[in-house]
């Protein structure tokens, strides 16, 4: 195992009741993971509705039909609603029409310069990743490690299909904000997420952590800019509502709500099945996700710190409200998540020599 660089990892020396603790969860989780059938039960319904677009099918068809529609002229929310109803989607609450900002993009620039342009992206947030691990981090033997997993849970934007689905524009553009935080320079962080949450609105969260992060620092620039983020997305949503009140009526299909309730298991199935991990048998996304897990808990530092939040946070979602046909969702965090993997094996170092040795473990730096 790779010897860990003093002060970052969380788990160094820390009191032997507290790694038995730590680790016991750790089997707890992967025990369950294993033995709950990880994508076996849990996105079989999520079958292709009858939605159909050159060559592709579902939700994929659905968007990419209408991105056409807006090529030609149309108006994006009459074009929504048109083909909502014929792929039968449901037009009501709000929130299950997607915002116009990727349907424009690809308006705009073309399906092929639009996979260019999130290719890209793709490309910036691995060498972003790869210098924020090797010089900001201080952690050169782990730099090649964690951009090698954001590359692979990456390769979606290569496939066609997937430049339609709004979580993997936004999971990029995630990627690379993270990569780039940085609290006293938060102006590319800021923009990035705007941009996401421009995208796909379930990006909120994470604008409200990093505003969050800036009051604690007491830095009001930042604090004001991540407010006025907050305040251009309310006026973005109040305009896509009111758009979309006006080609829609009661009449039109509801959506069966998001009570998923899955869990642990389900949340495991759909990070499966928006990961690489999906050309691997269940159980190994049952030992995987919590090690990536607990790589994060082990960075000591803010930009560990943020997306351990932010991993736990859509995690939640994803267990108590995601349906299986919701299980995209993932793509937000999935690109992150596995980074998590390069501090892994110094975690696990540090917690079994706090329960070998804990009257000579050191505590780590603050």
């Amino acid at each position: 195992m790779t010897r860990a660089a003093p002060g970052w990892n969380r788990f160094a020396g820390i009191p032997r009741p507290a790694a038995a603790a730590v680790l016991a969860l750790l089997a707890l989780l992967m025990i369950w993971g294993v033995q709950g059938g990880v994508g076996r039960d849990h996105l079989r319904v999520a079958a292709p509705t009858s939605a159909r677009f050159d060559g592709l099918v579902g939700d994929h068809a659905l968007y990419a039909h209408i991105a056409t529609r807006v090529a030609a002229g149309e108006s994006y929310y009459a074009a929504a609603a048109a083909e909502h109803r014929s792929g039968h989607y449901p037009l009501r609450p709000f929130v299950t029409v997607r915002l116009p900002t990727l349907a424009h993009i690809v308006a705009a620039l073309g399906e092929r310069n639009a996979m260019i342009l999130f290719l890209l992206s793709g490309g910036a947030a691995i060498l972003a990743w790869y210098r924020r691990l090797r010089i900001d981090g201080k952690l050169p033997r782990h730099a090649a490690v964690g951009a090698l997993f954001v590359a692979a849970n990456l390769t979606q934007l290569a496939a066609r299909e997937w430049l339609y689905i709004h979580e993997v524009a936004a999971g990029v553009l995630l990627a690379l904000a993270l990569a780039l935080y940085r609290p006293a320079r938060p102006w590319a962080t800021m923009t990035l997420v705007a941009a996401a949450l421009a995208i796909r609105e379930t990006v909120l969260p994470v604008a409200m952590l990093f505003g969050l992060f800036a009051l604690i620092d007491r830095d009001w620039r930042a604090a004001a800019g991540w407010l006025a983020v907050g305040l251009a997305f309310a006026g973005g949503m109040a305009a896509h509502i009111a758009a979309l009140a006006a080609v829609t009526s009661p009449a039109d299909a509801a959506s069966q709500g998001w009570h998923g309730q899955g869990g642990w298991i389900a949340y495991l199935s759909f990070v499966q099945a928006s990961s690489l991990l999906r050309f691997f048998a269940g159980w190994v996304g049952a030992v995987i996700v919590p090690l990536a897990l607990l790589g994060w808990a082990a960075w000591r530092s803010r930009p560990g710190l943020v997306v351990l939040i932010i991993q736990l946070f859509y995690a939640a979602m994803l267990m108590l409200f995601a349906r299986p046909a919701n299980f995209y969702w993932a793509m937000l965090v999935t690109p992150t998540l596995f980074v998590g993997l390069a501090f892994a094996p110094a975690a696990l170092a540090g917690l079994a020599r706090s329960l070998r040795h804990p009257a000579r473990a050191l505590p780590a730096a603050a």
